[in-house]
């Protein structure tokens, strides 16, 4: 099993997932300890999308849209003061 810190999997990810599509399963660890397996999913249990949608819809964790379809155009609502960006970096000071 190959081993990989998190920072290293997510600078080098697509190195990662050539060696799990493979066969080859990664740990990935956080300050040495092991905190998830990355392998390639079992052929016979694997979903498409539309199926884990409709799984997750089904026990309740996930609620399906009410209309389909693109969104509204977003409209920005005009506040007066201080832009938000400023707001943001003189709280972060």
């Amino acid at each position: 099993m190959i081993s990989v810190g998190v920072r290293q999997l997510k600078n080098s990810l697509p190195r990662y997932l050539r060696l799990v599509d493979q066969g080859h399963a990664v740990l990935v660890t956080n300050r040495k300890r092991a905190v998830a397996v990355v392998t390639r999913p079992d052929r016979a249990s694997a979903q498409t999308v539309e199926e884990w949608l409709a799984t997750m819809v089904a026990e309740g964790k996930l609620l399906p849209a009410q209309t389909s379809g693109p969104l509204k155009p977003f409209k920005p609502v005009r506040v007066k003061g201080k832009p938000f960006s400023e707001v943001i970096l003189e709280d972060r000071r």
